[in-house]
């Protein structure tokens, strides 16, 4: 019971709040997103042992599951957008004092890997959201504050997420590619805002449900 990790938590906001570019919000969006996983998870597993709710426990116990899953690729998540901001930093520098056809090749890869990394965060984030339909409709009410904080944290992760994919679309040599990745966070957001506004109807709490 209690908060046990405040400490790794205080950690995490130092390095945030540190005068480097890295990380930045890519991370944090991830982090937000793990986080809307992790009481997604604790809405189940109170649900599940609650004898009032026994019956729904192999369901919430599935879910649990997955969302235990989304968490850990979420918190992987958070370190590879740092590195990869990095490496495009890397790229940039190589490029400047060394230009060239195979600086442009590598500058190219770097902005690539930085810009899926966030857009994969963003698609993470969404089948949070698609799952937390069903954990709010299974949940017990007690819980619904909670659950309704890791919809809002999703929604939070996702958008900070597509912010990332969208600064980095206009450094890809490829259109073509750039469009595809376009669509696919379209896809992702259109159907997350669905399924926010879904969990929020069947939680029922606060303005803007």
């Amino acid at each position: 019971m209690g908060l046990k990790s405040v400490g790794e938590l205080r950690v995490f906001c130092d390095e945030l709040a540190e005068a480097t570019a890295s990380p930045g919000g890519g991370s944090a969006a991830a982090a937000a997103g793990a986080i809307s996983a992790s009481l997604l998870a604790m809405v189940c597993g109170i649900t599940a042992n609650s004898k009032k709710h026994a019956h729904k426990k192999p369901q919430l116990d599935d879910l649990r599951d997955v969302l235990m899953f989304l968490q850990n690729d979420l918190i992987e998540n958070a370190r590879l957008d740092a590195q990869a901001y990095d490496k495009v930093v890397e790229a940039s520098r190589k490029r400047r004092d060394n230009p060239g056809e195979d600086a442009d090749r590598q500058f190219d890869a770097a902005v690539r890997h930085a810009t899926e990394v966030p857009l994969k965060t963003a698609e993470l984030c969404a089948k949070v959201l698609e799952i937390s339909v069903k954990v709010a409709g299974l949940g017990s009410k007690s819980a619904a504050s909670d659950a309704g904080t890791a919809v809002r944290m999703a929604e939070a992760g996702l958008r900070g997420a597509a912010m990332n994919v969208y600064i980095n679309l206009g450094s890809l040599k490829d259109a073509g590619y750039a469009e595809e990745l376009t669509r696919r966070l379209a896809k992702s957001s259109e159907s997350a805002e669905k399924w926010a506004s879904e969990a929020m109807a069947s939680i029922g709490l606060g303005p803007g449900k």
